[in-house]
């Protein structure tokens, strides 16, 4: 019997009595081992399993934290570059605006002075606006050294135009040699050009009474006649614009008005078209007077222009090089 064993179960009816074979013992206990090993292993990676979710979680709750901190910072960087594009498209619809404006205009100054350059919105604006000024200045000094505007300060209209009448006081018909410009006694009167004062006195003989006479450059001479005073002196330098006396009534003078004349060297012409000349109205004195070298007087002032344009491009280039 070395070979067996007894297993005894005793219960109210009684014990019994179960034998078995060394073997099955060896097999049981080697089934217990396999169980309970088994289940070591089964618990270890249940516990290792379990450590590795709890880290991921950990890991991924952190990656949520960072995500969302990411998200947020990224949906402000977002916000402030979408808020910094509806500036500058604001910004660059203004621009647009104002250089849609700016370009009108400089087309507008184009035709006022008179800039005739083939397509000129095809050259760079800083050109254009340089071609302006240099049209601008000719005119300008144009329109400074020839008589031009009205010798009046206040322009109410015209009393006496140039040419034959009958004399308001002598009744006696003659050429009358100027314009008569409607004015109150004391009204400024102007010089319509630089120039010399070549007379200023009270002329008898003329009939004018006050009068101040002004030599113009370029050979043009002006006459202000009638002055209740007179506001400068024989070889005193006036400008353009400046006060030279007031209206009055001085002399064979019916009422007070100013008599205008205009003279080129000896001849006599038609103040009218110099008084209506301006540089919106620049070209058309040309065909109105006559006997006037306007060529050469233009071709002086073109000379003029281009020694300002040079001057005005070593300055940029002096400034370029610095």
């Amino acid at each position: 019997m070395r070979n067996y064993f007894t297993v005894t179960i005793s219960d109210v009816h009684g014990s019994r009595h179960y034998s078995f074979k060394h073997f099955f013992r060896k097999f049981a206990w080697g089934v217990l081992a396999v169980f309970f090993l088994i289940w070591g292993v089964g618990a270890f990676s249940l516990w290792w399993l379990a450590s590795e979710a709890q880290e991921l979680e950990t890991q991924n709750a952190q990656s949520v934290v960072a995500f969302n901190k990411t998200l947020k910072k990224t949906r402000s960087d977002y916000e402030r570059l979408l808020d910094e594009k509806q500036a500058l498209e604001a910004d660059l619809e203004q621009k647009s605006a104002e250089v849609a404006f700016l370009d009108q205009s400089l087309q507008g100054l184009e035709r006022l002075v008179g800039v005739d350059a083939e397509e000129p919105e095809k050259l760079p604006y800083v050109e254009r606006v340089k071609q302006v000024q240099l049209n601008t200045l000719g005119k300008s000094i144009m329109l400074n050294m020839i008589p031009s505007g009205h010798a009046i300060a206040n322009y109410k209209g015209l009393t006496s135009k140039f040419g034959y009448r009958n004399h308001p006081i002598t009744k006696e018909r003659h050429l009358h040699g100027g314009i008569d410009y409607r004015s109150r006694t004391g009204g400024d009167v102007i010089a319509t050009a630089d120039a010399v004062v070549q007379y200023s006195s009270y002329s008898k003989n003329s009939g004018f009474g006050n009068l101040v006479t002004l030599l113009h450059p370029s050979g043009f001479k002006t006459r202000y006649g009638h002055l209740s005073q007179r506001s400068v002196k024989v070889g005193e330098v006036v400008y353009k614009g400046q006060k030279i006396g007031e209206v009055g009534s001085t002399g064979r003078s019916s009422g007070p008005h100013l008599h205008y004349e205009v003279w080129f060297l000896h001849h006599r012409l038609n103040p009218q078209p110099f008084a209506q000349w301006t540089i919106e109205k620049y070209d058309g004195i040309f065909e109105k007077v006559k006997g006037v070298p306007w060529g050469s007087l233009s071709l002086r002032v073109d000379q003029v222009v281009k020694k300002v344009e040079k001057q005005l491009s070593q300055k940029v280039v002096l400034s370029a090089v610095k």
